[in-house]
C-alpha cells in the first residue's frame, strides 16, 4: 500500500469519526465541566444576598441584583486572590473582578453572599460605609 493510499484512508476515516461525534454530541459542550463554571454554578445555584454595604448600594440605585449576576457571569475568578480552602476560618469566598466592578462571594451553608462589592461609577449619591 502506497502513502497516498494511507493518506486516503486515514482522511476518509477521520471524516467518518468526525461526522460521527458530531451526530452523538451535537451542540453539547464541554465547557460546563471546565473549574470557573463549575464555581459560577455553585455560587448562583444556592442564591445572592447582600451584606450590608451591597444592600445599602442597591437601595440608593448603584447596583442591581442583576448587576452582581452579571458580575458573576462574566466576571474572572481570582483564585490567588480568594480562600478557597477556608484556611482563615472566615468562610470560603472567591474574589471575582471585571474591569469595572470587582466582589467577594462569600459561600454559606444556605445562600451566597456578597461582600466588598467595589464600583469605579454610580456610588456618587450614595453614602455607604
Amino acid at each position: 500500500m502506497t502513502f497516498t493510499q494511507r493518506l486516503w484512508r486515514y482522511m476518509i476515516g477521520l471524516l467518518i469519526g468526525t461526522l460521527l461525534a458530531l451526530f452523538f454530541f451535537g451542540s453539547r459542550s464541554c465547557t460546563q465541566w471546565l473549574p470557573n463554571a463549575q464555581v459560577r454554578q455553585f455560587l448562583g445555584d444556592a442564591g445572592l444576598m447582600g451584606d450590608e454595604r451591597t444592600r445599602c448600594l442597591m437601595q440608593c440605585g448603584a447596583v442591581t441584583m442583576a448587576d452582581l449576576r452579571s458580575l458573576l457571569e462574566e466576571g474572572d475568578i481570582a483564585y490567588g486572590d480568594s480562600d478557597v480552602r477556608n484556611e482563615a476560618g472566615t468562610g470560603k469566598y472567591y474574589l471575582i473582578r471585571t474591569d469595572a466592578r470587582s466582589a467577594e462571594f462569600v459561600v454559606t451553608d444556605s445562600t451566597t453572599t456578597v461582600r466588598a462589592l467595589e464600583l469605579d461609577a454610580g456610588m456618587e449619591g450614595c453614602d455607604c460605609p
